[in-house]
């Protein structure tokens, strides 16, 4: 039995993209940390594993996914609008949120509302060129927030969310 040109051409042509859909889908399942486990109390969402150079480097990747989609929010002393939520159920490794130039002599003012850790260890942490100077954490309303006023140089601001096994839900404006 002889096979056409064609024919052959088209059947090797399918079998490799079929070889590189796989991989593509073999290297998302397998990129980034494997899940470091809490050890440290379900009461306790301190970071254990992830260290201050791990956020600043931003090299760790992540495991898991984060599912953002548009919220709105109202009550009480809060409002925010056209915010996105960010929730996920297992996640681990340094995400970046934000990004952005600040100038000398502005504020940075972050107000996260509807915010809860339910297990895992987790932290949101703000970095200015290259150093941590602020982490948000929910008091017992689910609100976080931050105020650091009058920057001392104009630098890079970046928003980083940080996870060891973490199940987490946040709403954030849609502009920081």
């Amino acid at each position: 039995m002889t096979i056409n040109v064609n024919t052959r051409t088209r059947f090797v042509g399918f079998f490799a993209v079929l070889v590189v859909c796989a991989i593509v889908i073999w290297s998302i399942f397998t990129t980034g940390p494997e899940h470091i486990e809490d050890t440290n109390g379900a009461d306790n969402y301190s970071l254990q594993q992830i260290t201050a150079a791990d956020v600043i480097e931003n090299k760790m990747g992540s495991r898991g996914s984060i599912s953002t989609y548009e919220n709105s929010l109202t009550g009480g002393s809060f409002n925010v609008t056209n915010g996105i939520r960010y929730s996920s159920d297992k996640f681990t490794g340094v995400y970046l949120l934000h990004s952005a130039t600040i100038f000398k002599g502005s504020d940075i003012y972050v107000h996260i509302v509807d915010f809860e850790i339910y297990s895992g260890n987790f932290a949101f942490y703000i970095v200015l060129d290259d150093k941590i100077i602020g982490d948000v954490k929910p008091d017992e309303f689910g609100i976080g927030e931050l105020l650091i006023e009058d920057i001392d140089k104009t630098g890079s601001l970046q928003y980083f969310i940080v996870g060891e096994s973490a199940d987490f839900r946040f709403t954030a404006p849609t502009e920081w």
